[in-house]
Protein backbone atom coordinates (compact mmCIF):
# COMPACT_ATOMS: atom_id res chain seq x y z
CA UNK A 1 0.00 0.00 0.00
CA UNK A 2 1.25 3.57 -0.67
CA UNK A 3 2.68 5.16 2.43
CA UNK A 4 2.73 8.52 1.52
CA UNK A 5 -0.57 9.91 3.37
CA UNK A 6 -3.00 8.01 5.96
CA UNK A 7 -5.79 8.45 4.23
CA UNK A 8 -7.71 5.04 2.74
CA UNK A 9 -6.48 3.64 -0.34
CA UNK A 10 -9.45 2.12 -2.85
CA UNK A 11 -8.39 0.34 -5.83
CA UNK A 12 -11.33 -1.04 -8.51
CA UNK A 13 -10.84 -3.49 -10.77
CA UNK A 14 -12.57 -3.10 -14.11
CA UNK A 15 -13.14 -6.27 -16.74
CA UNK A 16 -13.93 -7.00 -19.84
CA UNK A 17 -13.27 -3.82 -21.19
CA UNK A 18 -13.00 -3.56 -25.42
CA UNK A 19 -10.08 -1.94 -26.99
CA UNK A 20 -10.41 1.87 -28.53
CA UNK A 21 -13.48 2.46 -26.71
CA UNK A 22 -14.69 5.55 -24.23
CA UNK A 23 -16.22 4.62 -20.80
CA UNK A 24 -17.76 6.79 -17.91
CA UNK A 25 -16.76 6.86 -14.33
CA UNK A 26 -17.91 8.92 -11.37
CA UNK A 27 -16.26 8.09 -7.80
CA UNK A 28 -17.57 9.41 -4.35
CA UNK A 29 -20.58 11.55 -6.67
CA UNK A 30 -17.95 13.10 -8.83
CA UNK A 31 -18.72 14.77 -11.78
CA UNK A 32 -18.81 12.66 -15.51
CA UNK A 33 -15.37 11.29 -16.66
CA UNK A 34 -14.48 9.15 -18.79
CA UNK A 35 -11.41 7.34 -20.33
CA UNK A 36 -10.75 5.55 -23.32
CA UNK A 37 -8.85 1.55 -23.64
CA UNK A 38 -6.01 1.26 -25.68
CA UNK A 39 -6.82 1.99 -29.01
CA UNK A 40 -7.02 -0.37 -32.24
CA UNK A 41 -5.19 2.10 -34.74
CA UNK A 42 -4.00 5.27 -34.97
CA UNK A 43 -3.08 7.30 -31.62
CA UNK A 44 -1.46 9.49 -29.64
CA UNK A 45 0.73 9.32 -26.68
CA UNK A 46 3.12 11.99 -24.49
CA UNK A 47 6.21 11.17 -22.69
CA UNK A 48 7.42 13.31 -19.89
CA UNK A 49 9.93 12.50 -17.24
CA UNK A 50 11.70 13.82 -13.93
CA UNK A 51 8.58 15.62 -12.77
CA UNK A 52 7.87 16.50 -9.32
CA UNK A 53 5.30 18.32 -7.98
CA UNK A 54 4.24 21.94 -8.38
CA UNK A 55 5.16 22.82 -4.63
CA UNK A 56 8.63 22.21 -5.09
CA UNK A 57 8.92 23.52 -8.53
CA UNK A 58 6.46 25.80 -9.88
CA UNK A 59 6.59 24.86 -13.55
CA UNK A 60 5.50 21.06 -13.35
CA UNK A 61 1.75 22.04 -13.44
CA UNK A 62 2.10 24.05 -16.61
CA UNK A 63 3.62 21.00 -17.87
CA UNK A 64 0.89 18.85 -16.65
CA UNK A 65 -1.73 20.91 -18.78
CA UNK A 66 -0.01 20.95 -22.14
CA UNK A 67 0.09 17.64 -21.83
CA UNK A 68 -3.60 17.39 -20.71
CA UNK A 69 -4.19 19.82 -24.13
CA UNK A 70 -2.15 17.74 -26.46
CA UNK A 71 -5.19 14.83 -25.77
CA UNK A 72 -3.37 11.74 -25.46
CA UNK A 73 -4.66 8.13 -25.42
CA UNK A 74 -1.92 7.18 -22.20
CA UNK A 75 1.32 9.09 -20.69
CA UNK A 76 4.78 7.40 -20.16
CA UNK A 77 6.59 8.75 -17.39
CA UNK A 78 9.58 7.23 -17.35
CA UNK A 79 10.74 7.67 -13.95
CA UNK A 80 11.34 9.80 -10.68
CA UNK A 81 8.01 10.92 -10.91
CA UNK A 82 7.62 12.45 -7.53
CA UNK A 83 10.85 13.39 -5.74
CA UNK A 84 9.58 12.43 -2.54
CA UNK A 85 12.58 11.40 -1.14
CA UNK A 86 13.83 14.91 -1.45
CA UNK A 87 11.12 16.62 -0.60
CA UNK A 88 8.94 14.63 1.44
CA UNK A 89 6.01 12.51 1.48
CA UNK A 90 3.60 15.31 0.84
CA UNK A 91 5.45 16.00 -2.52
CA UNK A 92 4.19 12.13 -3.19
CA UNK A 93 0.32 13.46 -3.22
CA UNK A 94 0.98 16.80 -4.54
CA UNK A 95 2.45 15.51 -7.97
CA UNK A 96 -0.44 12.85 -8.40
CA UNK A 97 -2.89 15.66 -7.54
CA UNK A 98 -1.00 17.64 -10.65
CA UNK A 99 -0.87 14.77 -13.23
CA UNK A 100 -5.11 14.92 -12.26
CA UNK A 101 -4.87 17.54 -15.81
CA UNK A 102 -4.65 14.57 -17.45
CA UNK A 103 -5.00 11.31 -16.05
CA UNK A 104 -8.34 11.40 -15.22
CA UNK A 105 -8.65 10.92 -19.33
CA UNK A 106 -5.40 9.07 -20.03
CA UNK A 107 -3.74 6.30 -18.40
CA UNK A 108 -0.51 7.22 -16.53
CA UNK A 109 2.18 3.90 -17.54
CA UNK A 110 4.92 4.64 -15.37
CA UNK A 111 8.88 3.58 -15.61
CA UNK A 112 10.91 3.46 -12.03
CA UNK A 113 13.70 6.14 -11.43
CA UNK A 114 16.63 6.07 -8.71
CA UNK A 115 14.33 8.47 -6.96
CA UNK A 116 11.62 5.90 -6.07
CA UNK A 117 13.85 3.78 -4.58
CA UNK A 118 17.88 4.20 -4.06
CA UNK A 119 17.82 6.22 -1.00
CA UNK A 120 15.88 7.42 2.13
CA UNK A 121 12.81 9.31 2.55
CA UNK A 122 10.57 6.90 0.09
CA UNK A 123 10.09 3.62 -1.40
CA UNK A 124 8.63 1.48 -3.71
CA UNK A 125 5.78 0.80 -1.96
CA UNK A 126 4.33 4.20 -2.90
CA UNK A 127 4.12 3.56 -6.61
CA UNK A 128 3.31 -0.54 -6.67
CA UNK A 129 0.62 0.53 -4.54
CA UNK A 130 -0.68 3.04 -7.01
CA UNK A 131 -0.22 1.13 -10.19
CA UNK A 132 -1.02 -2.15 -11.82
CA UNK A 133 1.89 -2.49 -14.67
CA UNK A 134 0.57 -4.24 -17.35
CA UNK A 135 1.90 -7.90 -17.44
CA UNK A 136 3.96 -6.83 -14.41
CA UNK A 137 7.25 -8.92 -13.98
CA UNK A 138 9.32 -9.17 -10.98
CA UNK A 139 13.61 -8.15 -11.39
CA UNK A 140 16.17 -9.57 -9.18
CA UNK A 141 17.33 -7.41 -6.61
CA UNK A 142 14.69 -5.65 -6.05
CA UNK A 143 14.41 -3.34 -2.89
CA UNK A 144 12.95 -5.53 0.08
CA UNK A 145 10.58 -2.57 0.40
CA UNK A 146 8.11 -2.65 -1.92
CA UNK A 147 9.59 -5.99 -3.09
CA UNK A 148 8.75 -8.03 -5.18
CA UNK A 149 7.04 -7.31 -8.77
CA UNK A 150 5.74 -5.03 -11.30
CA UNK A 151 9.64 -3.62 -11.74
CA UNK A 152 9.20 -3.97 -15.76
CA UNK A 153 6.25 -4.70 -17.83
CA UNK A 154 4.81 -4.49 -21.84
CA UNK A 155 1.13 -3.76 -23.73
CA UNK A 156 0.17 -3.36 -27.10
CA UNK A 157 -1.32 -0.45 -27.76
CA UNK A 158 -2.64 -0.06 -31.84
CA UNK A 159 -0.25 -1.31 -33.85
CA UNK A 160 2.61 -1.14 -31.11
CA UNK A 161 4.54 -2.92 -28.61
CA UNK A 162 6.03 -1.09 -25.37
CA UNK A 163 8.33 -2.89 -23.19
CA UNK A 164 9.59 -1.30 -20.03
CA UNK A 165 12.79 -1.64 -18.46
CA UNK A 166 13.97 -1.61 -14.46
CA UNK A 167 15.80 0.16 -12.59
CA UNK A 168 19.38 -1.38 -12.21
CA UNK A 169 18.84 -2.81 -8.69
CA UNK A 170 22.00 -5.12 -9.12
CA UNK A 171 24.22 -7.03 -11.55
CA UNK A 172 21.69 -9.43 -12.79
CA UNK A 173 19.17 -7.25 -13.18
CA UNK A 174 19.18 -5.69 -16.66
CA UNK A 175 20.54 -9.71 -18.04
CA UNK A 176 17.32 -11.16 -16.46
CA UNK A 177 15.46 -8.66 -18.46
CA UNK A 178 17.06 -9.03 -21.82
CA UNK A 179 16.77 -12.80 -21.14
CA UNK A 180 12.82 -11.71 -21.15
CA UNK A 181 12.48 -9.10 -23.04
CA UNK A 182 14.18 -10.96 -25.82
CA UNK A 183 11.34 -13.34 -26.74
CA UNK A 184 8.74 -10.08 -26.29
CA UNK A 185 10.48 -8.42 -29.29
CA UNK A 186 10.45 -11.98 -31.41
CA UNK A 187 6.92 -12.69 -30.88
CA UNK A 188 6.33 -8.45 -32.05
CA UNK A 189 8.84 -9.19 -34.66
CA UNK A 190 6.94 -12.10 -36.02
CA UNK A 191 2.76 -10.72 -35.72
CA UNK A 192 1.64 -9.05 -38.49
CA UNK A 193 -0.49 -7.19 -36.65
CA UNK A 194 2.53 -5.47 -34.65
CA UNK A 195 4.47 -2.68 -36.36
CA UNK A 196 6.95 -1.23 -34.34
CA UNK A 197 8.31 -2.08 -30.93
CA UNK A 198 8.96 0.64 -28.63
CA UNK A 199 11.38 0.72 -24.61
CA UNK A 200 11.28 2.98 -21.77
CA UNK A 201 12.88 3.34 -18.99
CA UNK A 202 14.49 5.74 -16.80
CA UNK A 203 18.30 5.42 -16.86
CA UNK A 204 19.19 6.50 -20.87
CA UNK A 205 21.36 4.19 -23.08
CA UNK A 206 23.33 7.26 -24.39
CA UNK A 207 23.36 11.11 -23.19
CA UNK A 208 25.54 13.67 -23.53
CA UNK A 209 23.43 15.37 -20.68
CA UNK A 210 24.24 15.19 -16.83
CA UNK A 211 24.54 11.61 -16.09
CA UNK A 212 26.00 10.12 -19.10
CA UNK A 213 24.66 6.44 -20.35
CA UNK A 214 24.78 3.26 -19.38
CA UNK A 215 26.96 1.33 -21.40
CA UNK A 216 25.37 -2.19 -20.10
CA UNK A 217 22.20 -1.28 -21.59
CA UNK A 218 23.53 0.13 -24.39
CA UNK A 219 25.13 -3.46 -25.55
CA UNK A 220 21.78 -4.68 -25.15
CA UNK A 221 19.66 -2.60 -27.15
CA UNK A 222 21.79 -2.45 -29.88
CA UNK A 223 21.63 -6.11 -30.03
CA UNK A 224 17.89 -6.29 -29.61
CA UNK A 225 18.11 -3.40 -32.64
CA UNK A 226 20.18 -5.21 -34.86
CA UNK A 227 18.05 -8.56 -34.64
CA UNK A 228 14.85 -7.22 -34.68
CA UNK A 229 13.66 -4.83 -37.44
CA UNK A 230 10.49 -3.71 -36.07
CA UNK A 231 12.21 -2.05 -32.63
CA UNK A 232 12.73 1.91 -33.79
CA UNK A 233 12.58 3.79 -30.28
CA UNK A 234 13.69 4.17 -27.20
CA UNK A 235 12.37 6.53 -24.43
CA UNK A 236 14.37 7.66 -21.07
CA UNK A 237 14.86 10.12 -18.99
CA UNK A 238 17.70 10.91 -15.82
CA UNK A 239 19.05 13.64 -17.70
CA UNK A 240 17.05 16.63 -17.16
CA UNK A 241 16.98 17.82 -20.58
CA UNK A 242 15.64 16.62 -23.86
CA UNK A 243 18.06 14.98 -26.66
CA UNK A 244 17.20 13.35 -29.33
CA UNK A 245 20.65 10.59 -30.96
CA UNK A 246 20.74 9.73 -35.01
CA UNK A 247 19.69 6.18 -35.23
CA UNK A 248 22.00 3.80 -33.33
CA UNK A 249 21.74 0.22 -34.48
CA UNK A 250 18.63 1.13 -35.86
CA UNK A 251 17.00 2.76 -32.65
CA UNK A 252 16.31 6.30 -32.28
CA UNK A 253 16.95 6.90 -28.38
CA UNK A 254 15.54 9.60 -26.93
CA UNK A 255 15.47 11.57 -23.37
CA UNK A 256 12.36 13.74 -22.44
CA UNK A 257 13.14 14.46 -18.88
CA UNK A 258 12.21 18.45 -18.89
CA UNK A 259 8.65 17.36 -17.01
CA UNK A 260 9.27 20.29 -14.15
CA UNK A 261 12.43 19.11 -11.98
CA UNK A 262 15.41 21.33 -12.29
CA UNK A 263 17.42 21.34 -14.95
CA UNK A 264 20.72 19.78 -15.17
CA UNK A 265 23.44 21.14 -17.23
CA UNK A 266 25.08 19.22 -19.83
CA UNK A 267 28.15 17.38 -19.40
CA UNK A 268 29.78 16.47 -22.82
CA UNK A 269 28.74 16.18 -26.59
CA UNK A 270 28.03 13.19 -28.76
CA UNK A 271 28.45 13.05 -32.48
CA UNK A 272 25.51 11.20 -32.75
CA UNK A 273 23.33 13.88 -31.53
CA UNK A 274 20.54 15.34 -33.58
CA UNK A 275 19.34 17.74 -31.10
CA UNK A 276 19.13 18.78 -27.66
CA UNK A 277 17.75 21.40 -25.46
CA UNK A 278 17.84 22.40 -22.02
CA UNK A 279 14.75 23.37 -21.13
CA UNK A 280 11.65 22.30 -19.58
CA UNK A 281 9.49 20.23 -22.45
CA UNK A 282 7.21 17.26 -23.36
CA UNK A 283 7.23 14.98 -26.21
CA UNK A 284 3.90 14.30 -28.08
CA UNK A 285 3.97 11.20 -30.30
CA UNK A 286 1.88 10.46 -32.80
CA UNK A 287 0.92 6.77 -34.20
CA UNK A 288 0.10 4.96 -37.54
CA UNK A 289 0.40 2.16 -38.91
CA UNK A 290 3.32 3.60 -41.27
CA UNK A 291 4.88 6.10 -39.20
CA UNK A 292 5.64 7.17 -35.66
CA UNK A 293 5.74 11.12 -35.70
CA UNK A 294 7.62 12.73 -32.65
CA UNK A 295 7.38 16.48 -31.57
CA UNK A 296 8.89 18.06 -28.65
CA UNK A 297 6.73 20.46 -27.06
CA UNK A 298 8.32 23.60 -25.62
CA UNK A 299 7.66 23.97 -21.65
CA UNK A 300 7.85 27.17 -19.55
CA UNK A 301 10.77 29.11 -19.06
CA UNK A 302 13.05 28.87 -16.02
CA UNK A 303 16.33 30.11 -14.56
CA UNK A 304 17.61 27.30 -15.50
CA UNK A 305 17.50 27.21 -19.30
CA UNK A 306 20.11 26.66 -21.57
CA UNK A 307 18.11 27.14 -24.91
CA UNK A 308 15.39 29.91 -25.70
CA UNK A 309 11.75 28.59 -27.61
CA UNK A 310 8.16 29.69 -26.83
CA UNK A 311 6.09 27.69 -24.92
CA UNK A 312 3.86 25.38 -26.86
CA UNK A 313 6.56 26.23 -29.45
CA UNK A 314 7.52 22.37 -31.44
CA UNK A 315 11.61 22.36 -31.08
CA UNK A 316 11.86 19.51 -32.64
CA UNK A 317 10.17 17.10 -34.75
CA UNK A 318 11.35 13.62 -36.25
CA UNK A 319 9.45 10.69 -38.16
CA UNK A 320 10.32 7.37 -37.79
CA UNK A 321 8.52 5.06 -41.43
CA UNK A 322 8.50 1.36 -41.58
Amino acid sequence: MPVSSTDPFWEAGLARLKAGTTYHYSIGGSPDNTFTTAPRKAFRFDVEADVGDSGDAARVRATQEQIAADKPAFVIVAGDLTYGNVNGQAAVDRHFDDVMAWSRRAAYMPAWGNHEWDSSGDDLRNYKGRFTIPNGQASPGAPAQGCCGEDWGWFDAGGVRFISYPEPYAHATWDDWQSKAGPLMASAQANPRIHFIVTFGHRPAYSSGYHSGESALASILDAFGDRYSKYVLNLNGHSHNYERFEPIHHVVHLTAAGGGAPLEPWKSKDSRTAFRALHLEHVRVDVTATRIQIQAVCGATTSGDGSTCRTGEVIDTYTVRR
